[in-house]
């Protein structure tokens, strides 16, 4: 097992409580920057038809070659979300990395978004497509939100626990929460154990009504793995696909869990 064992044991008690009391906690895949074919991706897909877990795979639109859809054409379980456009960092100087910053005029960042739409219309099948944007870095202006429900966009997905369901009306938050990758250094092992301790957090938040019902979400960055993130990947998603209380769902799948029992919000058209 990959890591300290106490760390994994603490998921499995956290589940073990999950199953006690009847409960089902659901967790799903996103993979980023997928962009070419490449011996990671490769290694990635493998992984994911050796597991079974269904994988959303962030796709870059302006990067991305005729060889990746060729590629997944011979994967079942995956899908691609829309990962920005170009994954450029416009972000000013001292600020966070951002490919749609407020410092952006808003046109100007919805004409690349609708761009981006365009291209992985142009080079993926339409069953692969999911109607879900991944702002690149986890972040984008907020006053953005309305207009992807407007775009055709069913979610967006970023980094951190949901507060509410709804980011815009029409629209919904599919948030990642637990990311293995050190991304300020090179120690992995501690910081995928970090991530161990945050969906145990999560769980346990949600179990006892703490933070709203939500589906787990497992984030990688395949061509940022080494030999020992492939390996927690791997034993990380073995141990939830293994455990009664667990079970990896799809992203359409993943939208419905604790999604409020009314109607969604009217998408507001603008003339």
């Amino acid at each position: 097992m990959t890591g300290r064992p106490a760390a994994w044991a603490e998921l499995t008690a956290e589940l073990d409580l999950w199953a006690a009391e009847g409960r089902q906690a659901y967790f799903w895949w996103r993979d980023d920057d997928a962009a070419k074919a490449s011996p990671a991706l490769d290694r990635l897909l493998e992984l994911q038809t050796g597991t079974g877990a269904p994988l959303a795979l962030a796709v870059i639109p302006a990067l991305a070659e005729i060889r990746l859809a060729e590629r997944l054409t011979l994967q079942s379980g995956i899908v691609a979300l829309q990962h920005g456009y170009a994954h450029h960092n416009h972000a000013m100087a001292g600020e966070k990395k951002s490919e749609f910053p407020a410092n952006r005029p808003l046109q100007a960042r919805l004409s690349d978004i609708q761009q981006g739409q365009q291209l992985l219309a142009a080079k993926l099948p339409p069953q692969f497509r999911q109607p879900v944007f991944v702002p690149p870095w986890n972040r984008m202006a907020p006053d953005m939100l309305p207009d992807l429900a407007e775009m055709g966009f069913s979610a967006v997905s970023a980094f951190k626990p949901r507060e509410a369901y709804w980011a815009a009306p029409g629209l919904a938050w599919l948030n990642t929460q637990l990311d293995p990758i050190d991304w300020h250094g090179n120690n992995h092992p501690e910081t995928a154990e970090a991530s161990l301790k945050a969906a145990v957090a999560l769980l346990h938040g949600m179990r006892g009504g703490v933070n709203p019902l939500q589906p787990v979400g497992f984030l990688t960055h395949h061509l940022r793995h080494d030999a020992f993130l492939w390996d927690f990947v791997g034993t990380f998603i073995a141990a939830v696909a293994t455990h009664p209380a667990g079970q990896w769902l799809d992203t359409a799948t993943a939208l419905t869990i604790g999604r409020p029992a009314e109607s969604a919000p009217p998408v507001t058209r603008t003339s």
